[in-house]
């Protein structure tokens, strides 16, 4: 991956228009409500910057993000001086994303679409815990542990206690899956037209998303199944 463009100056001296069109349901979740999803009318600056690096095919993971960041502001503080330090925030979501591209664009107008139709659907949540809430998430384990498994020590009532599964499963951890499902109620909305969101960016940053978006302009919003097809036209 070409991460040059993370050490340019944070210039956003170009205007464009960026028009997001749903070609599914969307989920627009920023932070963690707990047990329902509720989805908001509009993508956040957060959202377009995981959308913005899944367009140019970074897929970075949450350590090497702290790496790059804490470069990033090194970088920041020798080069550019000039700029206040509100114009590189290395900033971080309400659900722990830590989004690259922040300081390279800003948000002048959101065009936002009729809201057609809200509804509530099930979503797939990938959890992951250290006690018992894993071991009875998952029904998967290694087949070497059927037999041990069943022989846990039970209580009055006939039940494993989740002090039990919560030792058991540390010990035996490797042979679990990393992640369990939890079905989870989420609110999806469908909207009629398009978003149309007027951007102050950076140069470099621009012309990387031109270049990407003509050799393929899908992308997802919200939730990997909230596919969208993305065009930038600069004014």
């Amino acid at each position: 991956m070409d991460l040059s463009i993370l050490s340019e100056e944070p210039t956003r001296e170009r205007q464009a228009i960026l028009t997001i069109e749903p070609l599914a349901p969307l989920s627009i979740v920023s932070t963690l409500p707990g047990s329902y999803y509720k989805s908001l009318d509009k993508p956040t600056k957060a959202n377009l910057c995981g959308m913005f690096e899944n367009v140019l095919g970074w897929h970075i993971g949450n350590g090497d993000r702290s790496k790059i960041l804490k470069k990033m502001k090194a970088v920041y503080k020798k080069s550019y001086k000039s700029y206040k330090i509100t114009d590189f925030k290395g900033e971080t979501s309400a659900v722990g994303y830590k989004y690259l591209l922040g300081h390279l664009f800003k948000i002048e107008l959101p065009v936002i679409p009729a809201i057609v139709t809200r509804y509530d659907d099930y979503w797939t949540q990938h959890l992951k815990h250290d006690d018992a809430r894993h071991l009875k998430g998952t029904a998967n384990l290694s087949y070497h542990l059927i037999r041990n498994k069943g022989q846990l020590p039970i209580d009055d009532k006939g039940k494993v206690s989740d002090t039990t599964f919560g030792n058991f499963l540390k010990e035996n951890y490797s042979d679990f899956p990393m992640y369990y499902t939890s079905p989870t109620p989420r609110e999806f909305i469908v909207v009629q037209g398009n978003y149309q969101i007027k951007l102050s960016i950076n140069s470099c940053l621009l012309e990387g998303l031109r270049q990407s978006l003509t050799e393929n302009n899908l992308a997802y919003l919200g939730t990997s199944e909230g596919w969208v097809d993305l065009s930038i036209k600069e004014i």
